[in-house]
């Protein structure tokens, strides 16, 4: 059992990336998960890294708790010194557990934007609707990017071909978005419903699907009701898996994949098949495509996936945009660095049904918040549920991203071969300026300095500056270390780039 006290100051990340809005933790905090079951719905680690040059790690999952100033964790958990700073911290960690790759996503994750047609079209998709919003996406001066096309598109869970009844011409689809400049990605989860031919011929092969111990298949509650599952550390599975993919790639044309569920929060207690190592199973698995994008991963830090934070409700606070910065800070002190904010004004879909009233301010905050964020991600279409002055914000969100782009693929570049953060806090550039707490803005890379607004109806923003000259084409520019009150309109997100 590990038992240690916090030293003076002392303040600790890690664990549940979704758990990011409670962090960091203090010696006042009151805090426990057990890493074995639970994973708020998100990227879990074995990981806690603290701003005293001390972390936790283990290669198995483990059950930890802070208590008024004394963190224990059990299992086969370990405390090592590492430093002094958080950045002493991270980097001994990742090199020791989480070292990068040398490779990442597809650089197009970062330079365009990202669109997916869940929040727009639900359980409603088809192939006029699709084709209906790419063609809106550029009509209304989007730039062309990755498009993801999402559940309802295939016969059933598992049956992955498109669904007859809803696409007429899946490939002449799919070629149409190519020339409008779109990459074609599609939803998949790694269940099987037991009702399909699919499931039969798996069942009759005792190497695959997950079983009960008298060896029947197991079915599994997930978010759309009960299926057999794949077991992806089984060749048996992972071999058939592939060669349906490969099948869509080669003969419709669609460049990559969405790798939905897998939460290890969604697996049951099995013999011999602890629920993390299936979680890890099926991200490894994503790996074998250059055009990923992942949500429920376990200890995946510096793995070239595309990750994305989980659903966010439409709303301010709680499950909503105020989370989002904090998750992300957690995500990347974690090594997730190749980070996707949710869906612009939030991907939970219950959000967007007809009757469900949406807030114009919060979309455009949500955008902004978005923007410089290493990927950026459209759902809802802006120019369908927005004024054309709204609209208009939102777009340009958009269009800094895009400015940006080269910048940000320069730091992605840089993370795939050092392992350093992409999004960071600013306490880890900046050691000893008293930036721990600070969980509403962020650093993209060394030279940006981002402090979106968070609150509905503010059009002034307190931004803290740390060491160094700070400017904004908006705000003005600053001498840090500091603190300033800027205007923030709802035309204005606070960024500032540093003077060399």
């Amino acid at each position: 059992m590990l038992h240690t006290e916090f030293r003076p100051g002392e303040r600790w990340w890690g664990g549940a990336v979704h758990h990011g809005s409670r962090m960091p933790f203090t010696a006042g905090s009151v805090y426990q998960i057990d890493l074995s079951v639970e994973c708020a719905g998100n990227q879990s680690v074995p990981f806690f890294l603290s701003s005293a040059g001390r972390y936790i790690w283990s290669e198995t999952p483990f059950t930890i708790r802070f208590d008024h100033g004394v963190i224990t964790a059990d299992g086969d958990a370990a405390l090592y010194e590492a430093g002094s700073t958080l950045a002493e911290t991270y980097r001994a960690a990742m090199k020791k557990h989480f070292p990068p790759t040398g490779d990442c996503p597809d650089l197009r994750f970062y330079r365009t934007p990202q669109y997916n047609t869940w929040a727009e079209l639900t359980y409603n998709q088809c192939q006029s609707a699709i084709t209906a919003y790419a063609d809106a996406i550029v009509a209304n001066g989007y730039t062309p990017g990755i498009l993801m096309i999402d559940d309802t598109w295939q016969t059933g869970y598992g049956i992955w071909r498109f669904n007859r009844e809803r696409f007429d011409d899946a490939r002449a689809m799919i070629d149409h978005l190519h020339e409008l400049g779109f990459t074609v990605m599609v939803w998949i989860v790694p269940y099987l419903c037991a009702d399909s031919p699919e499931f039969r011929e798996a069942e009759a092969d005792p190497t695959r699907l997950l079983r009960n111990p008298d060896g029947t298949p197991f079915l599994l509650r997930w978010w759309n009701g009960y299926s057999a599952a794949l077991d992806m550390t089984s060749e048996g599975d992972v071999r058939w898996l592939r060669s349906v993919l490969d099948s869509l790639i080669r003969d419709l044309g669609v460049d990559g994949f969405k790798f939905d569920g897998g939460s290890l929060d969604c697996y049951p207690e099995l013999p011999g098949k602890p629920r993390a190592e299936l979680t890890h199973a099926w991200n490894r698995f994503a790996l074998s495509y250059r055009f990923n994008e992942v949500k429920d991963t376990w200890k995946a830090g510096g793995l070239p996936l595309n990750q994305r934070l989980r659903d966010k409700d439409h709303a301010w606070n709680g499950e909503g945009l105020s989370c989002v910065i904090p998750d992300a800070l957690t995500a990347s002190l974690t090594g997730h660095n190749f980070l996707c904010p949710d869906m612009v004004g939030g991907g939970s879909w219950i959000c967007f049904v007809d009757g469900y009233p949406l807030d114009q301010e919060l979309i455009v905050r949500f955008a902004q918040a978005s923007a410089l964020f290493p990927a950026m991600q459209f759902s809802v279409a802006p120019w369908r549920i927005l004024t054309p002055e709204n609209a208009a914000l939102v777009r340009a969100t958009q269009d800094l991203h895009v400015e940006m782009g080269g910048y940000i693929a320069d730091c992605v570049t840089r993370a795939a071969e050092t392992g350093e953060p992409v999004l960071r806090p600013l306490a880890y550039n900046y050691p000893g300026e008293d930036f721990e707490d600070v969980t509403d803005e962020f650093l993209l890379g060394d030279d940006i300095l981002v402090a979106p607004v968070l609150e509905k109806g503010a059009v002034t923003r307190q931004v803290r500056f740390p060491s160094g000259v700070w400017e904004s084409r908006d705000c003005g520019t600053f001498t840090g270390p500091c603190t300033a009150v800027v205007d923030a309109p709802l035309s204005v997100l606070p960024w500032f780039k540093k003077k060399a």
